[in-house]
């Protein structure tokens, strides 16, 4: 049983790997991207973080009228360094032949969070999430345009987990998704290579 524990994790680790070299190669932007990423998406940043930001924002602008500095230029300044917190919180959803993850813009080079490898998504569902399904994270926020996803798969442990994201066309993402595990991939022909 250890043996077989041992083996997923090596499956895992090595998806996630082959995960991270594809988004290495293929850069940041979702639309210079396309070619290499099966899907890719900004979504923005969630609640938390952009509650955050207008909390801190805020403060400062307070603590600034209290000493009696306030103008335009500490304003802006603050409005600025705001703004590219949450700009640094957008995450990117991207779907390769290996996985699927949600990337913070910030700390992409240094870490895929939330990495599923495409053979253990068990379903996607889009729209509000199904009853008996667990609680998950919540990668981005409402934002128009976007929709819910939630992605159900088994972990390297063996236990059913959920997470749920903010995506541009839904439809397309759970086709890609789900398109994406080998047993509904279309089979190639003997002796074709891509």
């Amino acid at each position: 049983m250890a043996a077989d524990g041992t083996e997923q994790a090596i499956k895992w680790e090595r998806s996630r790997q082959r995960h991270a070299d594809v988004l290495q190669a293929a850069g940041t932007l979702p639309w210079r991207s396309a070619r290499r990423l099966r899907y890719a998406c900004f979504t923005p940043a969630g609640p938390l973080a952009r509650l955050a930001a207008g909390a801190g924002l805020l403060a400062y602008l307070i603590w600034l009228g209290v000493r009696g500095e306030v103008d335009s230029a500490a304003v802006l300044r603050a409005i600025g360094l705001a703004a590219l917190f949450v700009l640094l919180c957008t995450n990117r959803a991207s779907v390769t032949e290996y996985g699927l993850s949600f990337d913070v813009a910030g700390l992409r080079q240094v870490s895929s969070f939330g990495f599923v490898p495409l053979y253990a998504v068990r379903d996607v569902e889009p729209g509000s999430r199904p009853a008996g399904w667990p609680h998950g994270p919540t990668h981005g926020g409402p934002w128009p345009g976007r929709a819910r996803v939630h992605i159900r798969y088994q972990d390297s442990h063996g236990d059913t987990k959920v997470r749920s994201a903010w995506v541009r066309e839904p439809a397309r993402y759970t086709e890609t998704v789900l398109g994406g595990r080998p047993e509904q991939r279309p089979r190639r022909k003997p002796g074709r290579r891509r």
